[in-house]
Order: structure tokens, then sequence, then C-alpha cells
């Protein structure tokens, strides 16, 4: 296929790429940090989120897709804290049930940005970042191909 201007198509696969590493990445880093510099706390399943018209929460998860859980945990100061995954949950395999007991770890005194920390968060995150660095090699690529 020719293209008029393939840099053009280069700088946007670019940026699209890199806005897709860094997002889906500092999610990652969340998951891989926080452990060591926050709080560690245990959690509850108590529902899957549906993006519909918002984010809110369902009690059955019947889709064979994966769905992002509704989490629920006291705090240090006994704040009643619920919130959900922000990972993407891709594999419907690793699903999590209501009722399961999670590991959820957020900054000091900030217990509203708790992350999920389970390997089941993983998969989503790497193939998002994979996904991302696809990008921005095809992106590279277009940038530095050569015009007939």
């Amino acid at each position: 296929m020719k293209t008029n201007n393939p840099k053009i198509i280069g700088i946007v696969m670019l940026l699209v790429g890199l806005a897709i590493t860094g997002f889906w990445g500092f999610g990652l880093f969340k998951i891989v940090t926080y452990p060591f510099t926050g709080t560690i706390t245990q959690a509850k399943i108590i529902g899957y989120k549906v993006s519909r018209n918002g984010a809110r929460m369902v009690k059955n998860n019947r889709s064979l897709s994966g769905k992002s859980p509704f989490f629920e945990f006291i705090t240090n100061d006994n704040q009643t804290i619920k919130s959900y995954s922000q990972s993407p949950q891709i594999f419907v395999l690793f699903n999590y049930q209501i009722d399961e007991k999670i590991e959820v770890a957020y900054p000091k005194n900030e217990p509203k940005k708790a992350v999920i920390i389970s390997w089941k968060e993983i998969p989503g995150l790497v193939l998002m970042i994979a996904l991302g660095i696809l990008a921005v090699v095809v992106g590279k690529s277009y940038m530095f191909k050569k015009q007939d």
C-alpha cells in the first residue's frame, strides 16, 4: 500500500503507542510498587463493573469476557472503601468470584487509589503494553521508511 505521507502515519502511530504503553505501564508500575511503598490490606470481591452509562456494579458475570471486579475493604481508620480494578480483564479464565478474598495496596493515606495485588491483573496489562510497543515499532518503521 502506498501512502502519500508515511511520516504523518508514523508520528500518529508513535504517539498512540507511547500513550498506550505509558497508560497501562503506569498501572503495572502501581501494582508492583504500592506493596512496598504503601499499605497492604485484605479486601473482598463484591461485584463486577459494567461500563454502560458510566461505571456501575452488577452482582453476576454472565459474559464470556473478563470483567473488572468491584472490591471493598476497611482502612486502618475504619473507613469502608469501594472501588474497582482499573486493569483490563480480558480472559474469562482469570475472573474473580464474588466473596473472593484478595489483597489490595494503596499509597499511604490515599485508600481510594487502591489496586488489586494479584497475578490475575497482569495478563491484560502485559497484552496492552505489548500492543503499545507494537504501535511504537510500526510508527518508527513508517517514520524512517524510504520514499520511492
